[in-house]
């Protein structure tokens, strides 16, 4: 009873400090219109800033615009509908900085002044705050606050992935891919150590698939929106191709593999082919691999078109596909079935040679057999092409270089080895000028622009470095100190981590770091979640920074799981959530005492789930869960839960009053004592003493598999956050809210004065909060 009395009190006591109601500054055409009251349209509900909406008639492309040119992103389906915000001559804006062409593939609509007067009354505004006064916008939104580019924040040099190759005049190239925003091709003349240029590659921020055609031509699969591109060394030209996917699913290009005709490239996460065709430099088709599958990984293709043998997980299934006829079949591979796929193959002579991931086997298939010959151990990404002077192809393992005898079937070690036992992250013959008869052996072996040159005539193996320059990278997690003095931001895939000083405004990078999927502040110590390998670090930011700040507490890769996107703490233990990605099962939680450095991990907590958000509130702990993991889907609804942290492996499920969402996310104490989080569009209160819920809609639906909204309250009382894109600000007294910004932001974060910040790509901005 004193408990319900005190937070009755309380919930007077800050009802009467939170900022009033906009009702206000309404007019009176708003009666009967109450503040954040949901506007429906045609039997859908309206968003902020809409001013129309559009129905797909055919397949139209999607766009976004670099400059006055519009660049097309992928197909959007025919049947389906979409809210429209902006309009840009003869493009209409979708939101997020995306548009479709107002032409005969869509049918556009406007609601009636009326409905348009209704939503700007829900949203407190009126029809006088547009330029003609009826209620419909003559030009885009401009935010009434404009935000402040802070500009990129972390730099960093690495070295993704590399492919070497000769050009028509007989000079060798390593063509090295450098990870940033945008990522750039950086081309190495082999003879001289000298980089020959570098070439931005816009729209990918990192590629894997890189394949070198007969004519010396390199091909380049991009990630982030699954960009073709194409350098010739003979012309120094680098062509883009555009957006290959097709597919709502697929967001990047996994692996390419080239012939005379055609390229193929493998596709996440819709497990697809694309077929693009070099002559006429269009994409012909997209082919489908497994039902049910999240992605296509390697593949390759043989010289006469007829056959492409491609990989598909999870888990593991290898397919011969017979291109002429259409037709596929899956090879027997019944003792790799607890594979997630095979990350590599090279076609030799009339063997397939592959490396099955996560076990770094790898073995021989045999085409005249029918079965596989001979497993071997190897960590280098892929295999060399047979060389003809020693009829052996090579690879690496724990840093020496094997030659594997494919006349007698034996692997042999050449003890030439690598150091540090690098792992060769490519191997491509060349030939140099000084001795144009040898053939060399060539490619990377870490992500600092080291690479290799062998000869496996003479065994003699030489180590080389190329200088690069440091790319701005994007931003991927934000957090702050206790003090909000600092804010931190993180580099997405590369790492490193930004100190903004906000007083100061200054930044100062803090190298040496991977990315983070989770921080917080414990007894001044950065306690972090660090992909990859699901590792738990503890990070000193006082000291003088270098390798030795940065401890790993523990890795949870050994138990399956790859990310770590909750991390909270209770009484000097920390509480992880973890997505698991070779695991069978779902994330786990762990529990690490800091006092006695021992932990016990709970596995498959949430069956078939991953967890990515826990907050700590009186004697529970509550959590939010993710449907994804192991990228596959579970096919009952996210979870919202809560434990004793004394006894956490008895958890207690709390219904939602949103069915089957798929993410519960950013769990926060709002100023109102009540437990407040997002579940996937719908923001929520929980109150645990009545067991009730109050909601408030804002999308119909979301992106992302750990995550997508960012909640936090303000010093001014009000909940501030981000969904999708969007920065909003939210009443807690009667749930009405408002946009700050319609699209671009991403994450967020406050300072001591009450300023948010938030990500876009590799910029940082600041919204001032007055």
């Amino acid at each position: 009873m004193k408990r319900m009395m005190y937070l009755f009190m309380t919930a007077l006591i800050i009802f009467s400090l939170l900022p009033m109601s906009a009702n206000a500054d309404v007019d009176a055409s708003c009666q009967g219109i109450k503040l954040g009251q949901q506007i429906n349209w045609d039997g859908v509900s309206m968003s902020s800033g809409q001013i129309g909406k559009l129905s797909i008639v055919k397949d139209t492309p999607l766009y976004h615009f670099v400059g006055s040119n519009p660049i097309q992103e992928k197909l959007l389906s025919q049947g389906n509908t979409y809210r429209i915000y902006t309009f840009k001559e003869d493009y209409l804006g979708v939101g997020g900085g995306y548009y479709v062409k107002r032409d005969s593939l869509i049918s556009y609509k406007t609601p009636s002044k009326q409905k348009l007067q209704d939503l700007a009354c829900s949203n407190g505004t009126s029809k006088d705050d547009d330029d003609q006064g009826n209620g419909v916008p003559t030009t885009p939104t401009i935010p009434a606050i404009q935000p402040k580019d802070l500009g990129p924040q972390v730099f960093n040099l690495s070295t993704m992935a590399s492919k070497a190759g000769m050009d028509q005049n007989g000079n060798a190239y390593l063509y090295v891919i450098l990870h940033g925003t945008p990522a750039s091709l950086a081309v190495v003349d082999l003879n001289t150590n000298q980089v020959r240029g570098v070439y931005p590659l816009q729209n990918s921020t990192s590629a894997w698939g890189l394949d070198v055609d007969r004519d010396g031509t390199l091909w380049i699969g991009g990630t982030t929106r699954g960009e073709l591109y194409s350098y010739n060394p003979n012309t120094d030209q680098l062509k883009d191709f555009g957006d290959m996917m097709e597919n709502q699913s697929d967001t990047s290009i996994q692996d390419l593999t080239v012939n005379d005709q055609y390229v193929y490239g493998s596709t996440a996460y819709g497990a697809n082919v694309f077929v693009f065709n070099k002559k006429t430099e269009k994409k012909e088709r997209t082919l489908s691999t497994v039902v049910g599958k999240s992605y296509a990984k390697s593949l390759v293709v043989d010289p006469n078109n007829q056959y492409l043998y491609v990989s598909s997980g999870p888990t593991e299934d290898l397919l011969i596909w017979d291109l002429n006829n259409n037709f596929k079949v899956t090879l027997p591979t019944e003792n790799y079935q607890s594979e997630s796929y095979v990350e590599k193959m090279k076609l030799i002579d009339n063997y397939l040679a592959v490396k099955f991931y996560p076990s770094h086997k790898g073995n021989i298939y045999s085409f005249s057999t029918g079965a596989f010959l001979n497993e071997f151990d190897v960590d280098s990404r892929g295999f060399s092409p047979k060389d003809e002077q020693t009829n052996e192809f090579y690879y690496t393992y724990q840093g020496n270089f094997y030659g594997y005898d494919l006349n007698n079937g034996t692997s042999r070690n050449t003890n030439a080895s690598l150091p540090g036992k690098a792992n060769a992250l490519s191997l491509d013959f060349i030939n140099l000028k000084d001795d144009p008869s040898q053939s060399i052996l060539t490619g990377l072996i870490d992500n600092n622009g080291t690479y290799y040159l062998y000869n496996p005539v003479t065994n003699q193996l030489k180590i080389k470095k190329a200088t690069f320059p440091t790319q701005p990278v994007n931003l991927y997690s934000i957090f702050s100190d206790p003090d909000k003095k600092y804010i931190y931001v993180n580099g997405y895939m590369t790492g490193g981590l930004t100190q903004y000083d906000t007083v100061k405004k200054k930044s100062i990078q803090l190298s040496g770091i991977n990315q983070l999927e989770s921080a917080i502040f414990v007894n001044g110590k950065i306690y972090a979640g660090g992909y990859p390998r699901a590792r738990l670090l503890e990070v000193s930011p006082n000291e003088p920074w270098n390798q030795t700040s940065v401890k790993e507490l523990i890795s949870l890769d050994k138990l399956g799981q790859e990310r770590i996107p909750a991390l909270t703490s209770y009484n000097n233990h920390l509480f992880a959530g973890t997505y698991p990605q070779t695991s069978t099962k779902g994330g786990l939680l762990l529990d690490y005492d800091l006092t006695t450095n021992q932990y016990q991990a709970y596995e498959d907590y949430i069956p078939n789930q991953s967890i990515i958000t826990l907050l700590p509130d009186d004697t529970k702990i509550y959590g939010g869960s993710s449907i994804h993991a192991n990228y596959q889907k579970a096919n009952d609804g996210a979870k919202f839960f809560r434990f004793d942290p004394q006894n956490p492996s008895e958890k207690e499920l709390i219904p939602l009053p949103i069915v089957n969402a798929s993410l519960v996310m950013s769990l926060i104490k709002g100023p109102d004592g009540n437990i407040w989080g997002a579940a996937d569009g719908t923001i929520f209160s929980y109150d645990p003493v009545n067991n009730s819920f109050r909601t408030v809609k804002m999308l119909n639906g979301i992106s992302g598999r750990f995550g997508n909204a960012k909640l936090l309250v303000g010093k001014d009382g009000f909940i501030y956050g981000t969904i999708e894109g969007r920065l909003f600000k939210l009443n807690p007294a009667d749930m009405s809210y408002k946009n700050l910004l319609e699209s671009g932001a991403y994450n967020v974060e406050q300072d001591a004065q009450g300023n948010l910040y938030y990500k876009n790509l590799a910029n940082f901005y600041m919204y001032p909060v007055k």
